[in-house]
């Protein structure tokens, strides 16, 4: 929402957002129910869309197809429509690269890093790679992600990265001691600070049990999870489930959801920064993190790499592997020359302001040279 938010400071901006609903078992909320909200300055219109919970995934394309068709047949009548954008290849893109041909207008597919898990399905990896192959312009948010996609079927010329960006207003080094203060966290505790929806693909039981193996090396250790549940509604449960069978239950706090703020907070009162992820595209967390000034412990998926050079701000262990990561986060800990202000000015990540003029004038160059060429 970051992107679109500077998006619609530049340009007219209209936002439709699927809103997945199946009788009885999965009603539309009351507030999907009206014609749109707005946010963060952008007219955001719900499309109530049929689909069948966890059975039919190939068929989702379509739905997502009938529930945007008639906002952008509107759009585009009122002379209000010079490209779509889709977030997301499946089945985002899938589908609006369908309305885009119907309407004749330029669509253009943002890959954010679920690809990779659709594209191992041969179905969707089969509309995956159409919509590819045949969109106006791909644009992926790391490198990585673009390897992928040219390889699905992209044309290179028509794909350029373009990275997420950090709010350095918010994500900066600031007082340790401060931050702990208003936390309620001593300063001889060492913490560890995650930031990650409580999702199977963000390994948090990964990192829990790296951190139990510390309990015997680092005195008073804490581990503080940020993030809130999502599709996995039982994925929570086993994560505390974990904390409890390694007697680590009291030393490891899930905070839940919060705003940025009160993550910037948690970000200055740490010592590291861990994520153990078995995919990414461009993490905002850990970007996020390093603008803070904070040593980073992570895996080399997506762009980590990227950002995080090991030894010098951070370290880089194997997906999966929690003794690798338990010795990253000691190694970590027990450094003193952690320079955070080197750290986070070591950062070349712009602000949202320049994603969002480097996007529009991606858009412009595509719709400049016209269609597919």
């Amino acid at each position: 929402m970051r992107r679109l938010a500077a998006l619609a400071s530049k340009s007219r901006l209209h936002v439709i957002q699927p809103m997945p609903y199946f009788p009885i078992v999965r009603p539309l909320p009351t507030w999907a129910k009206s014609e749109k909200h707005v946010a963060e300055g952008a007219d955001v219109f719900h499309a109530p869309m049929f689909y069948v919970p966890k059975f039919l995934k190939t068929l989702d394309s379509y739905w997502l197809y009938r529930s945007v068709i008639r906002k952008l047949v509107e759009l585009r009548n009122m002379d209000r429509l010079d490209v779509i954008d889709a977030h997301f290849g499946y089945p985002d893109g899938v589908g609006c690269l369908r309305a885009a041909r119907e309407l004749k207008v330029p669509v253009v597919i943002t890959i954010r890093g679920v690809e990779e898990d659709h594209l191992q399905v041969p179905a969707i990896a089969k509309q995956i790679r159409a919509a590819l192959k045949h969109a106006d312009g791909c644009i992926c948010v790391s490198h990585s992600l673009k390897e992928i996609a040219i390889e699905a079927g992209a044309s290179e010329a028509r794909t350029q990265v373009i990275h997420n960006a950090v709010n350095r207003g918010v994500f900066a080094p600031g007082s340790r001691s401060e931050a702990r203060a208003a936390l309620n966290i001593g300063d001889g505790d060492a913490l560890v600070v995650s930031v990650g929806n409580l999702l199977s693909v963000k390994c948090h039981d990964v990192l829990i049990a790296a951190f139990a193996k510390l309990q015997g090396t680092i005195g008073n250790a804490r581990l503080v999870i940020i993030g809130g549940a999502m599709h996995e509604p039982e994925h929570p449960k086993k994560l505390r489930e974990l904390c409890g069978s390694l007697g680590i239950a009291e030393r490891v706090t899930f905070i839940g959801r919060i705003d940025e703020t009160g993550v910037a907070t948690w970000l200055k009162a740490a010592d590291v920064f861990a994520l153990a992820s078995r995919r990414e595209g461009c993490c905002n967390a850990i970007i996020e993190a390093l603008a803070s000034g904070l040593p980073v412990v992570t895996t080399p998926v997506g762009d980590n790499t990227w950002f995080v050079r090991d030894g010098q701000n951070g370290y880089i262990v194997p997906v999966r592997d929690s003794d690798a990561m338990a010795r990253a986060l000691e190694k970590a800990l027990e450094c003193e020359d952690w320079d955070r202000h080197s750290i986070s000015s070591e950062l070349h990540v712009g602000d949202w302001d320049s994603v969002a003029l480097k996007v529009l004038c991606f858009f412009q160059e595509r719709i400049g040279e016209g269609f597919r060429k």
